[in-house]
Protein backbone atom coordinates (compact mmCIF):
# COMPACT_ATOMS: atom_id res chain seq x y z
CA UNK A 1 0.00 0.00 0.00
CA UNK A 2 1.39 3.35 -0.66
CA UNK A 3 0.25 5.84 1.79
CA UNK A 4 -1.05 5.90 5.62
CA UNK A 5 -4.69 5.69 4.45
CA UNK A 6 -4.07 2.68 2.67
CA UNK A 7 -1.86 1.04 5.21
CA UNK A 8 -5.21 0.31 7.50
CA UNK A 9 -6.12 -2.33 5.03
CA UNK A 10 -2.80 -4.26 5.05
CA UNK A 11 -4.65 -7.85 4.02
CA UNK A 12 -5.68 -8.93 1.12
CA UNK A 13 -9.21 -9.91 2.74
CA UNK A 14 -9.59 -5.96 4.04
CA UNK A 15 -8.80 -4.65 0.45
CA UNK A 16 -11.50 -7.18 -1.06
CA UNK A 17 -13.89 -5.64 1.40
CA UNK A 18 -13.39 -2.34 0.90
CA UNK A 19 -14.51 -3.27 -2.90
CA UNK A 20 -16.98 -5.53 -2.18
CA UNK A 21 -18.57 -2.84 -0.09
CA UNK A 22 -18.93 -0.24 -3.05
CA UNK A 23 -19.91 -3.19 -5.09
CA UNK A 24 -22.89 -4.06 -2.80
CA UNK A 25 -24.01 -0.68 -2.30
CA UNK A 26 -24.35 -0.53 -6.64
CA UNK A 27 -26.13 -3.80 -6.48
CA UNK A 28 -28.63 -2.40 -4.14
CA UNK A 29 -29.71 0.51 -6.27
CA UNK A 30 -29.34 -1.72 -9.14
CA UNK A 31 -31.83 -4.63 -7.62
CA UNK A 32 -34.28 -1.90 -7.37
CA UNK A 33 -34.72 -1.67 -11.20
CA UNK A 34 -36.54 -3.93 -13.23
CA UNK A 35 -34.82 -5.52 -16.41
CA UNK A 36 -30.86 -5.04 -15.60
CA UNK A 37 -28.54 -7.24 -17.28
CA UNK A 38 -26.69 -10.20 -15.20
CA UNK A 39 -23.95 -9.59 -14.63
CA UNK A 40 -24.70 -5.87 -14.35
CA UNK A 41 -22.32 -3.47 -16.54
CA UNK A 42 -19.95 -0.87 -15.13
CA UNK A 43 -17.77 1.82 -16.79
CA UNK A 44 -14.32 2.19 -14.76
CA UNK A 45 -12.31 5.19 -14.73
CA UNK A 46 -8.62 4.45 -13.69
CA UNK A 47 -6.73 7.41 -12.10
CA UNK A 48 -9.91 9.51 -12.25
CA UNK A 49 -8.24 12.76 -10.30
CA UNK A 50 -10.99 15.15 -9.04
CA UNK A 51 -13.64 12.94 -11.09
CA UNK A 52 -14.22 16.22 -13.39
CA UNK A 53 -14.52 13.93 -17.04
CA UNK A 54 -16.26 11.17 -15.37
CA UNK A 55 -18.90 13.39 -13.32
CA UNK A 56 -20.00 15.32 -16.50
CA UNK A 57 -20.32 12.23 -18.60
CA UNK A 58 -22.37 10.17 -16.00
CA UNK A 59 -24.75 13.19 -15.89
CA UNK A 60 -25.54 12.81 -19.64
CA UNK A 61 -25.90 8.97 -19.24
CA UNK A 62 -27.58 8.51 -16.32
CA UNK A 63 -28.70 5.07 -16.95
CA UNK A 64 -24.96 3.42 -16.71
CA UNK A 65 -23.22 2.80 -14.07
CA UNK A 66 -19.75 4.56 -13.41
CA UNK A 67 -16.86 3.98 -11.11
CA UNK A 68 -13.58 6.21 -10.80
CA UNK A 69 -10.83 4.90 -8.80
CA UNK A 70 -7.48 6.84 -7.99
CA UNK A 71 -5.08 6.76 -4.99
CA UNK A 72 -4.80 10.30 -4.01
CA UNK A 73 -7.34 11.03 -1.07
CA UNK A 74 -8.21 14.39 -2.23
CA UNK A 75 -8.73 13.83 -5.33
CA UNK A 76 -11.04 11.26 -4.61
CA UNK A 77 -12.78 13.52 -1.75
CA UNK A 78 -13.39 15.93 -4.67
CA UNK A 79 -14.65 13.83 -7.71
CA UNK A 80 -17.26 12.44 -4.31
CA UNK A 81 -18.50 15.86 -3.53
CA UNK A 82 -18.95 16.68 -7.12
CA UNK A 83 -20.89 13.55 -7.69
CA UNK A 84 -22.95 14.67 -4.42
CA UNK A 85 -23.59 17.98 -5.23
CA UNK A 86 -25.22 16.72 -8.72
CA UNK A 87 -27.42 14.01 -6.70
CA UNK A 88 -25.93 11.53 -9.40
CA UNK A 89 -26.99 8.09 -8.06
CA UNK A 90 -24.65 5.94 -10.88
CA UNK A 91 -21.90 7.45 -9.87
CA UNK A 92 -19.17 6.17 -7.27
CA UNK A 93 -15.74 6.80 -6.22
CA UNK A 94 -12.72 4.69 -4.30
CA UNK A 95 -9.84 4.90 -3.58
CA UNK A 96 -8.00 1.72 -4.34
CA UNK A 97 -4.91 0.60 -6.48
CA UNK A 98 -6.40 0.07 -10.14
CA UNK A 99 -5.33 -3.48 -10.08
CA UNK A 100 -7.01 -4.97 -7.13
CA UNK A 101 -10.62 -3.29 -7.90
CA UNK A 102 -10.16 -5.59 -11.00
CA UNK A 103 -8.74 -8.23 -9.24
CA UNK A 104 -11.65 -8.13 -6.40
CA UNK A 105 -14.57 -7.29 -8.92
CA UNK A 106 -17.64 -9.55 -7.56
CA UNK A 107 -18.65 -11.86 -9.93
CA UNK A 108 -22.21 -10.04 -10.58
CA UNK A 109 -20.62 -6.65 -12.51
CA UNK A 110 -18.63 -6.67 -15.71
CA UNK A 111 -16.77 -3.90 -17.02
CA UNK A 112 -17.91 -2.10 -20.28
CA UNK A 113 -15.67 0.31 -20.67
CA UNK A 114 -12.72 1.45 -18.94
CA UNK A 115 -11.38 5.09 -19.57
CA UNK A 116 -7.60 5.82 -18.95
CA UNK A 117 -6.87 9.52 -18.80
CA UNK A 118 -3.62 10.94 -18.75
CA UNK A 119 -1.92 8.41 -15.94
CA UNK A 120 1.48 8.65 -15.14
CA UNK A 121 3.65 8.42 -18.32
CA UNK A 122 6.96 7.21 -15.60
CA UNK A 123 9.26 8.45 -18.33
CA UNK A 124 12.56 7.20 -16.89
CA UNK A 125 13.45 3.68 -17.78
CA UNK A 126 14.28 2.56 -14.67
CA UNK A 127 10.29 2.97 -13.78
CA UNK A 128 8.91 1.26 -16.79
CA UNK A 129 7.61 -1.36 -15.01
CA UNK A 130 5.47 0.82 -12.79
CA UNK A 131 3.55 1.91 -15.78
CA UNK A 132 -0.22 1.27 -15.70
CA UNK A 133 -0.24 -0.23 -19.27
CA UNK A 134 1.60 -4.11 -18.85
CA UNK A 135 0.98 -7.61 -20.30
CA UNK A 136 -0.50 -9.12 -16.87
CA UNK A 137 -2.74 -5.78 -16.51
CA UNK A 138 -4.00 -6.43 -20.35
CA UNK A 139 -4.82 -9.71 -19.49
CA UNK A 140 -6.22 -9.08 -15.57
CA UNK A 141 -8.71 -6.20 -17.36
CA UNK A 142 -10.18 -8.89 -20.18
CA UNK A 143 -11.02 -11.40 -17.39
CA UNK A 144 -13.78 -8.69 -15.78
CA UNK A 145 -14.56 -7.33 -19.33
CA UNK A 146 -17.83 -8.17 -21.51
CA UNK A 147 -17.11 -9.30 -25.30
CA UNK A 148 -18.37 -5.78 -26.03
CA UNK A 149 -15.58 -4.04 -23.59
CA UNK A 150 -13.87 -0.84 -25.17
CA UNK A 151 -10.42 0.38 -23.82
CA UNK A 152 -9.92 4.09 -23.91
CA UNK A 153 -6.79 5.51 -23.33
CA UNK A 154 -5.52 9.50 -23.68
CA UNK A 155 -2.10 10.81 -23.16
CA UNK A 156 -0.16 13.72 -24.00
CA UNK A 157 3.64 11.61 -23.55
CA UNK A 158 3.69 10.06 -26.72
CA UNK A 159 6.89 7.52 -25.70
CA UNK A 160 4.08 6.25 -23.58
CA UNK A 161 0.99 6.29 -26.23
CA UNK A 162 3.43 4.01 -29.13
CA UNK A 163 4.47 2.30 -25.43
CA UNK A 164 0.65 1.33 -25.00
CA UNK A 165 0.29 0.39 -28.87
CA UNK A 166 3.16 -1.92 -29.28
CA UNK A 167 1.12 -3.67 -25.73
CA UNK A 168 -1.89 -3.27 -27.04
CA UNK A 169 -0.93 -4.88 -30.38
CA UNK A 170 1.02 -7.67 -28.65
CA UNK A 171 -1.99 -8.80 -26.16
CA UNK A 172 -3.85 -11.73 -27.17
CA UNK A 173 -6.86 -10.22 -25.89
CA UNK A 174 -7.24 -6.96 -27.60
CA UNK A 175 -7.10 -5.21 -30.39
CA UNK A 176 -7.10 -1.66 -31.80
CA UNK A 177 -10.01 -0.10 -33.58
CA UNK A 178 -10.84 3.09 -35.08
CA UNK A 179 -13.12 4.52 -32.74
CA UNK A 180 -13.40 7.95 -30.86
CA UNK A 181 -13.79 8.31 -27.43
CA UNK A 182 -17.16 8.33 -26.14
CA UNK A 183 -17.15 11.93 -24.88
CA UNK A 184 -15.05 15.12 -25.29
CA UNK A 185 -14.72 17.12 -22.38
CA UNK A 186 -12.61 20.54 -22.02
CA UNK A 187 -10.88 20.69 -18.88
CA UNK A 188 -8.43 22.84 -17.48
CA UNK A 189 -5.23 20.15 -17.12
CA UNK A 190 -5.97 19.41 -20.40
CA UNK A 191 -6.21 22.77 -22.52
CA UNK A 192 -2.63 23.31 -21.07
CA UNK A 193 -1.30 20.35 -22.71
CA UNK A 194 0.09 21.26 -26.10
CA UNK A 195 -1.07 17.78 -27.51
CA UNK A 196 -2.42 14.49 -26.89
CA UNK A 197 -3.37 11.01 -28.17
CA UNK A 198 -5.71 8.68 -28.24
CA UNK A 199 -5.76 4.86 -28.53
CA UNK A 200 -9.19 2.92 -28.19
CA UNK A 201 -9.15 -1.16 -28.26
CA UNK A 202 -11.69 -3.70 -28.16
CA UNK A 203 -11.62 -7.10 -26.02
CA UNK A 204 -11.18 -10.10 -28.62
CA UNK A 205 -10.71 -13.08 -26.09
CA UNK A 206 -11.77 -13.79 -22.13
CA UNK A 207 -9.67 -15.90 -20.68
CA UNK A 208 -10.51 -18.31 -18.00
Amino acid sequence: MSDEFLSQFSTVEQRRDRVGDLMAQILQKKQSLQGIRNPIPINLEIGCGHGHWLTDYAQQNQTSTYVGVDLITKRIEKAQAKATKRFLENLFFLKVEASEFIEYLPSDFIIDQIYIMFPDPWPKNRHFKRRLIQDDFLQLLAKVSSQESLLFFRSDHLPYVEWTREKIQQSENWEIVDQQLPFEHSSYFQDLLPSHQSIVAHVIHNPC
